[in-house]
């Protein structure tokens, strides 16, 4: 595959995320992916499936946009923006009803036209600041 495949693999899968849409979601996977995620390894798209459908009762109009997309060979990597209303019990923080935006970066691994490794990194400090959970020291804030 090249790396504009590889591209568009990812973009189709981010596009499925968004609308929520299993199937698709279940053909951009390999069967075997792991997920290195933010809070815990995923293995496989049943697992990720689930953890995706608990953080969709978290935030229910959970949206992202795609800033940066860059390859090279059989990695992906994404620059993105989410945003949603915190709606469920989010790590022991009852709901807000607040709506909050964090940045991420996701890294994709794809084999045979299909992600086969995803790792995560994300600012969920930005995002528990902004659920008023975590309020840094005034010489700490910029």
């Amino acid at each position: 595959m090249s790396e504009a495949d590889n591209k568009e693999t990812v973009r189709g899968y981010l596009a499925a995320f968004n609308d929520r849409d299993r199937e698709a979601l279940s053909e951009y996977l390999a069967d075997d992916v792991v997920e290195h995620g933010i809070h815990e390894e995923l293995h496989g798209v049943e697992e990720i499936q689930a953890f995706l459908d608990r953080h969709f009762e978290v935030f229910p109009d959970y949206s992202g946009s795609t800033g940066a997309v860059v390859a090279d060979g059989d990695t992906v990597v994404v620059r993105y923006t989410v945003n949603g209303t915190h709606s469920g019990e989010y790590r022991d923080v009852e709901p807000t009803g607040q709506t909050v935006e964090w940045t991420g970066m996701a890294m994709y691994r794809v084999e045979d036209g299909q992600i086969a490794e995803v790792w995560l990194e994300e600012d969920r400090l930005g995002l528990l600041e902004q659920l008023e959970v975590f309020d840094p020291p005034a010489h700490l804030r910029i």
